[in-house]
């Protein structure tokens, strides 16, 4: 599988993967040095991608072409112009890389553990996309995705299967041991909280619903914890391992 295949935006990715550490680049975290000056970066709204050589890290003998990184950076940087957020770009850059290692490092890991997609797999994800984005079949899906972003039916389906086997490292990790009910109670009383605060901040009673009503909510929130968790820990004990050189 090419590294074209594998780095595609990190826009799709998003909507692709778990929706968690594969968006780690998300408008708004970056920083402007407070020495910069803060108009000059509020008025750029072009990349600069400028001294960007052709490979830009190797992860595990594993080249990340130029190509791949602008890819995946330029609609980082975009989003964050039209959100009308400052960009430190240097920053973003770093961010922007980093979360491509990981995603790497990730997919190697779970190559290496034998895991992968099958045709129908692909199929039904792509199905599951294209339904959630209003659409009425794969075939539309895909070929939205072609005008709008410039990324081939194989791209696609190779980020697809790229997220299909990450998904399956994660859930090996994550493993079937039940959410305990203190687990639960605790993100409750949590939210409660919130809730309070929340009332008293506008000058009225919080509406809270019972523990039993929410508790659908609750369990896909610890889940969703549980699987951002594991795939953390995952990266963190490759890196440690890796042969990662950047070049940026």
């Amino acid at each position: 599988m090419s590294t074209r295949s594998r780095m595609l935006a990190a826009v799709v990715a998003a909507a692709l993967v778990l929706g968690v550490l594969l968006m780690a680049v998300v408008p708004g975290t970056t920083t402007v040095d407070e020495e910069a000056d803060d108009q000059t970066v509020a008025e750029t709204t072009e990349a600069d991608l400028s001294g960007i050589p052709d490979v830009i890290a190797v992860v595990n003998g594993e080249e990340i072409g130029r190509d791949d990184f602008v890819a995946v950076y330029e609609p980082q940087f975009q989003q964050s112009v039209a959100a009308g957020q400052p960009v430190d770009q240097d920053d973003l850059k770093k961010q922007t890389l980093d979360l491509m290692v990981d995603n790497a490092l990730l997919l190697q890991e779970a190559e290496a553990r034998g895991f992968s997609a099958s045709e129908k797999e692909i199929e039904e994800s792509l199905h599951a996309f294209a339904i959630d984005s209003g659409m009425a079949s794969a075939d539309e899906y895909l070929a939205a995705l072609q005008e709008q972003q410039g990324f081939t039916k194989d791209e696609v389906r190779a980020q697809v299967a790229d997220g299909i086997v990450i998904e399956a490292l994660v859930d090996a990790e994550v493993g079937d041991e039940p959410i305990a009910e203190s687990e639960l109670r605790t993100l409750y009383d949590q939210a409660v909280a919130q809730q309070e605060q929340l009332g008293q901040a506008h000058g009225g009673a919080a509406e809270v619903p019972s523990f039993e009503q929410v508790r659908p909510q609750l369990e896909e929130a610890a889940q969703s914890q549980r699987e951002r968790e594991t795939l953390m820990r995952v990266v963190d004990e490759a890196r440690e391992d890796a042969e990662v050189e950047i070049r940026l």
